[in-house]
């Protein structure tokens, strides 16, 4: 039986600017949608783990989709063989069943709380809810702030010349490395990083499954998303099918393209120990050196105290990521846990595994 390696993003993010989610562009045209609907602990990442490995065990492609704030719980799963997905739809990530009965459904796992035995447990809940909710806040502030002094975001350091030496560098290598081919280019978009409890996390298996050669960008002065943005159109019109992989502080700007069709992979920032030998283009050798050079303090100052705000971010996710496990804690008794399983198994047998 051929075996497939199942690929793991990151929808959401922890940004500058709050909460952002991909979850709209989820599942491709015609795939059935179940929308997951619960409170804490009841079940839900537990069920799509379950799903997700009967569907391994069976030999087919898995997408799993990982918790931007809890990276060892799911918030999504996609079975492509299948036509069927699986998604987290509770908040942050809102999400509401599209035409329900005909492209989406709502699953019901709230059915399993025991609501006569959580109600005098409101105001605990309320208020680890309201804490919780409030260092999600200092976060987004404090990665806001390291943003803004990452020292690729001075300005000065590139204009348009630059921009342009870039663009152009990165069509000959499209030219050079891709295939032409009869059909178009579809594109996706996935995190490939996440900024979480467990500090920041990029998944370069998923990236080194998709590809047998890798490129690295140099992206300290922030041209690698100038590189990435233009490769990316590129490879759509040659007709290839691409990832393009947000960066998760700043999310306007590509830090990875994946082109599983050429078996080829680019990222901006530093190669992981996944990568094998990784090509590296240099691109912070683009800009004016002299101009630079009386720039080098400044740089390193806003590199540090940059780090400094991003680090105090994560450790404030961490100490978030603690509040909700007490929030879990508190539900976990008062959850039925065989209706559940029993639920996940009849979800396996459904889909004939």
């Amino acid at each position: 039986m051929e075996r497939h390696t199942a690929a793991r993003y990151f929808l959401g993010a922890n940004s500058k600017r709050g909460f952002v989610s991909l979850y709209d562009g989820f599942t491709a045209g015609g795939e059935f949608l179940r929308v997951i609907k619960g409170g804490p602990g009841c079940g839900k990442s537990t069920l799509m783990k379950r799903i997700g490995a009967a569907a391994e065990a069976a030999g087919l492609p898995v997408e799993y989709i990982l918790c931007s704030g809890d990276p060892d719980s799911l918030d999504g799963l996609r079975l492509p063989t299948l036509g069927t997905a699986y998604v987290d739809g509770t908040a942050p990530h809102v999400i509401e069943a599209d035409y329900p009965g005909a492209g989406a459904s709502y699953l019901n796992m709230g059915v399993f709380l025991k609501e006569q035995e959580l109600r005098p447990l409101l105001p605990e809940l309320a208020e680890l809810n309201r804490r919780y909710k409030a260092l999600y806040g200092e976060a987004y502030a404090l990665l806001g702030a390291g943003a803004a002094l990452l020292p690729k975001n001075m300005p000065g350091l590139w204009g348009a010349p630059e921009r342009e030496r870039v663009e152009k560098k990165a069509g000959a290598l499209a030219a050079r490395e891709l295939p032409r081919l009869k059909k178009a280019g579809t594109l996706r978009r996935r995190f490939l990083s996440a900024l979480s409890c467990r500090g920041r996390l990029r998944l370069d298996e998923t990236a080194a499954a998709e590809a047998e050669r890798v490129i690295v960008l140099d992206n300290a002065l922030g041209l690698g998303h100038v590189f990435l943005d233009r490769f990316a159109g590129a490879a759509l019109a040659r007709g290839c099918d691409a990832v393009l992989c947000p960066d998760p502080l700043e999310p306007e700007k590509p830090e990875a393209l994946l082109l599983p069709e050429a078996g080829l992979a680019l990222l901006a920032g530093e190669e992981g120990p996944a990568f094998a030998n990784p090509r590296r283009l240099r691109l912070d050798d683009i800009p004016d050196r002299e101009l630079l050079s009386g720039q080098r303090a400044l740089l390193r100052r806003r590199k540090k105290e940059s780090a400094r705000l991003i680090d105090e971010a994560l450790d404030v996710l961490a100490r978030a990521k603690t509040l909700h496990d007490e929030l879990e804690a508190l539900y976990r008794p008062h959850v039925d846990f065989e209706g559940a399983s029993r639920l996940a198994e009849e979800h396996i047998a459904s889909l004939g595994l």
